[in-house]
């Protein structure tokens, strides 16, 4: 990047613009404890300036300057994804929104939020607690994931089973293009803002968003125990048929259940089984419609028990510590995989036979999220700090999204990493319509590079399965010490 451009922008932005060095280096990673032995030999992350723009006018200038000189722009808010989404990998402009937070206005006839994008769901939670409101759905990451990121997202989490994904919900957006236009836009508009529900940041900076809202109900939360993961497909479906419909339903496996206890985390103390949490939201009535739902169902399973109240109160309280088992760690690899319900026992039978193949101990959750898919989340302990160790260990990532593949399923996100399996993500007549979006909103190819629509050379789908692979056997060789 051109060092008088860098110069123009420090003296435009003050403090709130910074090319040190230190402070950019904090932008070079997210969530997830990427070895620089194999990230800084393939890609630029380290931004050559980092921008914290105060308003959508900044936000538009920032983007005319980059579409000017055309320079790279990554845009970043909480950075709570492991895929390198929010991460540069050609340097140019970071794009710090953290500044752009806090509600614009509630519309409690039309029942919408209007909030700034870095605003996170634990903010905006408690905002509208004190009126009586709450969002439709939130993310696992509440406390850390901000609206504009997740909208970015696929968007999918607690609530969503009842209300709906976070695309289904948004009102209207108003967004920044590669160009530095300020758009508003709704499903009506040419472009549709469903062209940036789960664009990643790649085709404009979202500085503003309307969200449906709903009241604040009371709840009623109950825990269910198995024997089998098939018992557990059986009452999934039969609690989605039901009158009611759960506001969520979470479960585990039971290797994590022993990881947990383990720990001395494990909800009741439990040791064994597959345990189903199921939320409802609403009225008396509803409520009690829901316990009479949640019984029968229990009473018609040869072996499940219906645990006590508080310890299934304690597991809603708990929701948003789903990476509790890091704590075994120091650290986690796994795979996140948008899964039919219908095939979650044989994916977690495979996945234990995959568990004694490389003799490591393999931990699996997630949530209901449609009538038909759940995201499940599939992790075992790992430790960045032994490099070479770390990246073979990678390598058991793939083969999880590869045994989630065989059962219909695929990655839930795509960033960098996730990006050479973007052919299990869209079909090619998909993927060529999003190419040929995000051709026309940013004809230069400056809004977040290289991310989401194909891979790297470095990581085409024929070099990464290869190296994948091969690390894989060497894992398996390696046994358990690995």
């Amino acid at each position: 990047m051109n060092t008088e451009i860098i110069q123009e922008i420090l003296d435009q932005y003050g403090d709130r613009a910074t090319n040190s060095i230190f402070e950019r280096s904090f932008y070079t990673r997210d969530l997830a404890p990427v070895p620089e032995l194999l990230v800084g030999p393939l890609f630029r992350t380290l931004p050559d300036i980092v921008i914290r723009p105060e308003s959508t006018e900044e936000v538009a200038g920032i983007m005319k300057t980059a579409f000017k000189h055309n320079v790279p722009v990554t845009p970043r808010a909480g950075g709570s994804t492991v895929y390198f989404n929010s991460v540069p990998i050609h340097k140019g402009i970071l794009m710090d929104l953290n500044v752009l937070k806090g509600v614009a206005a509630v519309d409690e006839t039309a029942m919408t939020v209007t909030v700034k994008p870095a605003t996170t769901w634990i903010e905006l939670d408690r905002y509208l607690s004190t009126k009586g409101l709450a969002p439709k759905s939130f993310p696992s990451s509440t406390p850390a994931a901000t609206i504009g990121g997740w909208f970015c997202m696929m968007g999918y989490g607690i609530g969503s089973l009842k209300y709906g994904s976070l695309l289904s919900q948004v009102r209207s957006i108003e967004v920044v293009t590669p160009e530095g236009e300020v758009l508003h836009l709704t499903k009506e508009t040419q472009p549709s803002l469903d062209w940036y529900a789960a664009s990643e940041g790649t085709l404009g900076v979202v500085t503003q968003l309307e969200v449906e809202v709903r009241r604040r109900n009371d709840m009623k939360h109950f825990l269910l125990q198995f024997a089998s993961p098939a018992e557990l497909r059986t009452a999934m479906q039969a609690i989605i048929k039901a009158a009611e419909v759960p506001f969520n339903m979470h479960f585990t496996d039971q290797e994590c259940l022993k990881g947990m206890n383990a720990l001395g985390i494990a909800p009741g103390g439990l040791t064994e089984g597959y345990l189903l949490a199921v939320d409802y939201e609403g009225s008396e009535q509803e409520l009690e419609l829901a316990r009479t739902i949640i019984q029968s169902i229990a009473e018609k399973t040869q072996s499940v028990t219906l645990l006590q109240n508080e310890t299934a109160e304690l597991e809603w309280e708990e929701k948003f510590k789903a990476m509790r088992l890091k704590r075994g760690g120091p650290s986690l690899l796994g795979a996140e995989i948008w899964l039919p319900i219908k095939n979650l026992p044989e994916y977690l039978a495979d996945v234990q036979k995959m568990s004694r193949s490389y003799n490591l101990d393999l931990f699996s959750y997630g949530h209901v999220v449609t009538p038909e898919y759940a995201t499940v989340m599939t992790t075992f302990n790992a430790d960045e700090l032994y490099t070479i160790r770390y990246i073979i260990n990678l390598s058991l990532v793939k083969k999880l999204h590869d045994i989630g593949y065989h059962y219909g399923g695929c990655p839930y996100g795509i960033g960098l990493w996730n990006a050479p399996m973007v052919g299990r993500i869209h079909e090619s007549s998909e993927l060529n319509k999003l190419k040929k979006i995000k051709s026309d909103l940013d004809p230069k190819g400056i809004m977040n590079p290289g991310k989401v629509y194909r891979a790297p050379f470095i990581l085409n789908p024929f070099n990464y399965t290869l190296a994948m692979d091969v690390l894989a056997g060497i894992r398996k060789v390696l046994g358990k010490g690995w």
